[in-house]
């Protein structure tokens, strides 16, 4: 066989050809998993480090009102509090215990997307009216905490509220 007659033979043979539009759906169905299975991760990573950034706002507070809490009536300080997008810090309480306010008011949690992380504090938490939670939502926050006597009970509380 002449070198032209094989080259002819091979460009008739058309079974790879055939074959190579499943060759794409295959690596584009491949291609758009990996890609779904990558978006999923990033968003919970994401969402991890924005609670992980919460946390750790909310902890320092937490080790401020601690420490007035500490020191006594009287005691006062304003502290700038940045709560992220989609997220809820409640002073105070237990989650779906907020009605039952003095109960657990050395707690509070912290709510993003329907999950709670809850904490216990060195702190007895009220909001400004000395008559329940304090409830910070999304947004930057500029916070007095003050250390008062209840008068009906005697209880120390920290009283947080925004100071406008």
């Amino acid at each position: 066989m002449s070198s032209s007659s094989k080259l002819h033979a091979l460009a008739a043979d058309t079974t790879a050809a055939a074959s190579l539009p499943m060759r794409f759906v295959v690596a584009s169905i491949l291609l758009m998993v990996t890609m779904v299975l990558l978006a999923t991760a990033t968003s919970g990573f994401l969402a991890h480090i924005k609670m992980s950034d919460l946390e750790s706002e909310i902890s320092r507070m937490d080790a401020t009102a601690s420490l007035l809490y500490s020191g006594g009536p009287g005691s006062n300080l304003t502290i700038e509090v940045d709560v992220p997008t989609g997220c809820t810090v409640v002073l105070g309480s237990m989650p779906g215990y907020e009605t039952e306010w003095p109960r657990d008011a050395k707690n509070y949690f912290l709510e993003y997307d329907g999950k709670c992380t809850v904490r216990e504090s060195g702190a007895a938490y009220t909001n400004g009216l000395m008559d329940g939670v304090a409830v910070l939502g999304s947004g930057k926050h500029r916070v007095f905490m003050e250390t008062t006597i209840d008068p009906s009970d005697g209880m120390l509380f920290v009283r947080v509220y925004e100071q406008i």
